[in-house]
């Protein structure tokens, strides 16, 4: 364990111990605290064409979470500790995102204090965070798609007022899926940077929603969001939701982003429409770029892996290529005769690339996804997920990941 780390694990038991200390002398900081341990068994093997090494492995991963209560309801502190062993992964078989890539092409563990952070209630309807913590924002959204989530270092401002949800969030480091450390953005000149972000959402009295963000890394990237949704109650139980989303992104100064460039722009528009009929979905789905490959990342996935929240973007491909016009249909199937289980296909087809020799590019990925939630155990399930994917513009592959959860409160 290097310096950091220790320092930081050491950070944490201060912290609990001073609040074993503090519920001690009647602070009240423990008597909502919880504990929950997730356990994540995955399976990734993906074969890719001729020319491109395949990539396979084997992991169990534990994540602890541990949420306080607040110190005379005011000030708290969580942590989470993401732990990831090898059970099976060969050299030269990398690039999973389940285990941590050695520089001799081997696949390794790791583990992290993935988050800790210190909570500040701010009256009734506020809070400030700070610290390492898991983001679910529009234009901050850490993966969880493996073994353990990515994570960023940041300090997050919340609120709600009238009926307004407001948020911002300001951020210097990033970790992803299977780094050890959080690293600092950094620009194309090799400085470091900060990201910025201020965003918030409304629900109407009709059910409209809206959402609206607008973030931006001085001197290197700017990206806003809007996202406007709608459900509309049909005859009997079914059911329309009408969804719509936004991106907007471009450079902004002589930092741009290497995988960008200084004249990055684009547009990024997403519609769907999705028809419930008891216990079926069926989903239709547009997604159209204007301009240069959309950006989602804010250092261009060195460390940060935030991804899109659109419809289009799915298991493998995010469809967000330089003009890319792209289609989705989607079926959903939950079986009434198996409670707990579930079925999911959708096949996207994208064309009008635009290539660098002023051809047009096209690609197409089918997902498959079976999933049972044991009624038996709570909080246990198994997921099995399949994808094929042909692409102009990536290798070609055929992949399959078969994912055991169980999670369990320990307090």
């Amino acid at each position: 364990m290097n310096l950091k780390r220790t320092a930081i694990a050491s950070a944490v038991l201060v912290a609990m111990s001073l609040s074993l200390q503090a519920n001690a002398a009647g602070s009240g900081l423990l008597e909502n605290d919880s504990l929950t341990a997730s356990f994540r068994t995955f399976y990734f093997n993906r074969d890719k064409d001729a020319g491109n090494a395949d990539s396979e492995a084997l992991a169990q991963a534990l994540r602890l979470d541990y949420q306080s209560g607040y110190i005379n309801g005011l000030l708290g502190f969580d942590a989470s500790l993401f732990s990831v062993g090898k059970l099976y992964g060969d050299k030269d078989e990398g690039g999973t995102g389940i285990l941590q890539g050695e520089g001799d092409g081997s696949q390794g563990s790791y583990t992290k204090f993935g988050q800790a952070m210190v909570k500040l209630k701010l009256g009734q309807n506020a809070e400030l965070r700070a610290g390492r913590m898991v983001l679910a924002t529009p234009l901050f959204n850490d993966s969880d798609s493996r073994a353990t989530p990515s994570a960023t270092q940041a300090v997050m401002a919340t609120g709600r007022f009238s009926g307004v949800g407001l948020y911002g969030i300001w951020s210097d480091k990033a970790t992803s899926k299977t780094e050890d450390d959080f690293e600092p953005y950094t620009d194309n000149t090799g400085n470091d940077y900060e990201v910025a972000l201020i965003g918030g959402g409304y629900s109407f009295a009709n059910s409209l929603a809206l959402q609206l963000a607008y973030g931006e890394a001085n001197n290197v990237l700017q990206q806003t969001y809007v996202n406007a949704s709608y459900p509309v109650k049909l005859v009997g139980d079914m059911e329309l939701l009408l969804d719509l989303h936004h991106y907007h992104g471009e450079a902004d100064g002589a930092g741009a982003l290497d995988s960008v460039g200084a004249d990055y722009e684009s547009d990024l528009t997403n519609l769907a429409a999705r028809l419930k009929i008891d216990n079926a979905k069926l989903t239709l789905s547009w997604q159209g770029v204007n301009g240069d490959e959309y950006e989602q990342s804010w250092d261009g996935f060195s460390h940060d892996d935030n991804g899109l929240n659109t419809w289009n973007s799915v298991q493998r491909l995010d469809f967000d290529r330089a003009e890319e016009q792209s289609w989705q249909v989607r079926v959903d199937y939950a079986f009434k005769s198996e409670p707990g289980l579930t079925f999911m296909t959708r096949y996207v087809r994208g064309d009008g690339i635009r290539r660098t020799d002023g051809s047009e590019g096209k690609e197409w990925e089918r997902d498959l996804e079976l999933k049972y939630s044991f009624q038996s155990i709570e909080g246990l399930s198994l997921r099995l997920r399949n994808a094929s994917v042909r692409s102009s513009e990536t290798y070609n592959s055929d992949e399959n990941r078969l994912i055991l959860n169980y999670t369990i409160a320990v307090l």
